[in-house]
């Protein structure tokens, strides 16, 4: 995703504003220590949702009152502030969208304060919405707990924007935040989301497929049985001798138990002359086809919604498009810019041009507005997901009043085609028998054949839907593009030449990184020595995983990185400053700092020329090195400028 940051702020209580512009391409931001340069990862973690801030205790949060970032999203501006969390309030956020950056000319502390405050929560919510993050439910089985699996969050996203200063050069651990399990565990299971290859949809068809496999195993098993459960056989056993004595018109004993059933069963009571006389078929057949209309009005009505949904689900990922399609099909008369002259009489026609205006000045504000939605999205998924449960709840219950209907219906046709009440007796009486027998003794149930080819066919159905997001290929393409990006990268720094020929690899389903050592042994990070190993595996990683987000244009990952004292490795005290008997060793390191720059400063073109634009690198360094001028957005010194 096309999203940097475009600048921090910081407002103090009497409106007191700091402000850092940044820019696309490599920032570095450069000076003395406890200036405030580190603060800068913790104070953009904080406005992105932090649930507990991390910004250092002291000067700064002493200052703040409101701490801000600016997003600049595909072209779009979004700004996020959030009050100091010394604040009673701290758990409030402003958020606000433009379409230009005027608004940045003169801000101030009360462009944030006289908007509407949500809870940060909400506001989270709807930050994702604008980034394209609407996954609610990333269960795979509906048995699952959403504790475990809920919804796809932006701080998912986070650990891929940060390395601090403990962690750039760190043996035993890559990612921000990995210490909690959880937050490692959910930032894994959310990444194919974040990147765009599984939206709602893949989430929704898979806990289907699951469900219907279940049912489907079930219902096999339930065919394969010799015989029913004593309850089954009752209910049915039942249902069969009410049929008979509703065509001989007595009334059956609900109170009998199965053994008297099975006994009554053996010995059914024969057709008299009044029997036709006393039963009420039509009536009850009636009053079936009744019921069973309701339901199928009840289907229609469900069927009708989700086709909505559906629909739905399909205008929103194209909204966008269609908005470029109506600004690009509007017309546009840029060349008015005085009066229209009457082309007959030559006169001056205001009221014309007046009008000829207003229509413009209508469709830039509308143009303006529709705009702001961007890639605002949301997901249904959860009420599609409902209305299938009660889709295939409503089509069981219709089919079993069908067969209900049937079996009333050839018994009333029996009694109208047979005069001969004798005849009938034995036929309708044949029939039932046959019938208790089938279910006493082979119990076969041939009658849900149906329902198991439509179960399979639902089945064949979900998993082409699932073939079709082509989870396993996306991941293996992805892992050779990151192989060979790492490798090459890793090649430009300053790694080891005991340790070559070898090949980075790193597994997006697992997260493990390592190092394959002459194509025959697994080293891993830990098992590594030399800071200088450890920091060209963590560059390697961060620039290739950054390359590999830009190249998808469905990413909702934010296409920025703040890399904190990468010149440590060389230079663990103040940087630059050596006795002459140093001064060879500290020139080869100043050598291979000015080298990691260059690489970022290589590798920020090779994105953008794949990619077609600029993802963002900020630097927060001791070294200032003359060669890079252009690229210093900021110099601190503790008795100078600095943050506050």
């Amino acid at each position: 995703m096309n999203a940097i940051i475009d600048r921090i702020l910081i407002f103090g209580a009497e409106g007191e504003k700091r402000e850092l512009p940044l820019f696309s391409g490599l920032n570095i931001i450069t000076g003395d220590s406890k200036t405030g340069k580190s603060a800068l990862i913790e104070i953009v973690d904080y406005c992105l949702f932090s649930g507990r801030s991390t910004i250092p205790v002291g000067v700064i949060n002493n200052f703040a009152e409101l701490y801000a970032i600016v997003l600049k999203v595909s072209g779009k501006y979004i700004a996020i502030a959030r009050f100091s969390p010394q604040d009673e309030n701290c758990n409030k956020v402003s958020i606000k969208v433009e379409t230009n950056d005027n608004f940045l000319d003169d801000i101030n502390a009360d462009y944030f304060t006289k908007n509407i405050f949500l809870d940060y929560k909400k506001g989270q919510h709807e930050i994702e919405r604008y980034l394209g993050i609407a996954v609610t439910d990333t269960r795979t089985d509906e048995d699952e707990s959403k504790v475990s699996s809920g919804k796809t969050t932006l701080r998912s996203f986070v650990p891929f924007l940060f390395q601090h200063q403990n962690l750039i050069a760190n043996k035993h651990s890559i990612f921000y935040r990995f210490d909690d399990f959880y937050k490692r565990k959910k930032t894994i299971e959310d990444f194919p989301i974040l990147i765009g290859w599984e939206n709602n949809e893949y989430f929704l068809y898979y806990r289907e497929l699951k469900a219907k496999s279940k049912e489907l195993k079930a219902q096999e098993k339930l065919l394969k049985a010799l015989k029913k459960n004593n309850v089954e056989i009752e209910s049915e056993l039942k249902s069969l001798i009410q049929s008979y004595f509703n065509v001989i018109g007595l009334e059956l004993d609900e109170t009998l138990s199965l053994s008297e059933l099975k006994k009554l069963s053996k010995k059914l009571p024969e057709i008299n002359a009044h029997s036709y006389a006393n039963s009420n078929l039509r009536g009850r057949i009636s009053e079936k086809e009744s019921q069973r209309t309701k339901l199928g009005d009840e289907l229609d009505e469900k069927l009708s919604l989700l086709g909505l949904l559906e629909n739905n689900s399909d205008f929103s990922r194209d909204y966008a498009q269609q908005l470029h399609f109506l600004d690009d099909i509007s017309i546009t008369e840029d060349n008015i810019n005085g009066d229209c002259i009457c082309p007959l009489c030559k006169g001056v026609t205001k009221e014309i041009s007046k009008e000829i205006q207003a229509i413009k000045q209508s469709k830039d504000n509308l143009i303006s507005e529709l705009s702001k939605v961007g890639t605002y999205s949301n997901d249904n998924t959860q009420q599609r997901e409902g209305l299938q449960k009660e889709r295939d709840s409503l089509k069981r219950k219709i089919f079993k009043m069908t067969s209900d209907i049937k079996l009333l219906e050839d018994q009333d046709s029996l009694i109208t085609n047979n005069k001969s009440l004798r005849d009938q007796a034995f036929v309708v009486k044949g029939a039932t028998e046959t019938s208790i027998k089938y279910l006493l003794g082979y119990n076969s149930q041939a009658g849900q054949a149906m329902d198991l080819d439509e179960l399979k066919a639902r089945i064949q159905w979900l998993k082409n839907k699932i073939d079709g997001f082509d989870l396993i290929s996306k991941i293996r393409d992805a892992e050779t593009f990151l192989s060979k990006r790492m490798t090459e990268i890793c090649n430009q720094l300053d790694f080891e030449e005991e340790l070559k020929p070898g090949t980075l690899r790193f597994s997006l389903e697992t997260f493990s990184f390592y190092y394959h050592f002459k194509d025959k042994e697994k080293i891993y990070l830990s098992e590594m020595g030399s800071g200088a190993n450890w920091l060209a595996c963590h560059l390697s990683l961060f620039i290739s995983l950054l390359h590999l987000n830009c190249r998808s244009d469905k990413s909702s990952i934010p296409s920025f990185l703040f890399i904190d004292q990468p010149s440590q490795v060389y230079f663990p005290g103040k940087y630059g400053k050596v006795d002459d008997s140093e001064q060879n060793s500290a020139d080869e390191n100043i050598k291979q700092v000015k080298n990691i720059f260059t690489v970022l400063i290589r590798e920020i073109k090779k994105i953008k020329e794949d990619c077609g634009f600029e993802p963002q690198i900020i630097v927060m360094e001791h070294a200032d090195e003359p060669d890079f001028n252009q690229y210093v957005k900021a110099r601190w010194k503790k008795d100078g400028n600095k943050l506050i």
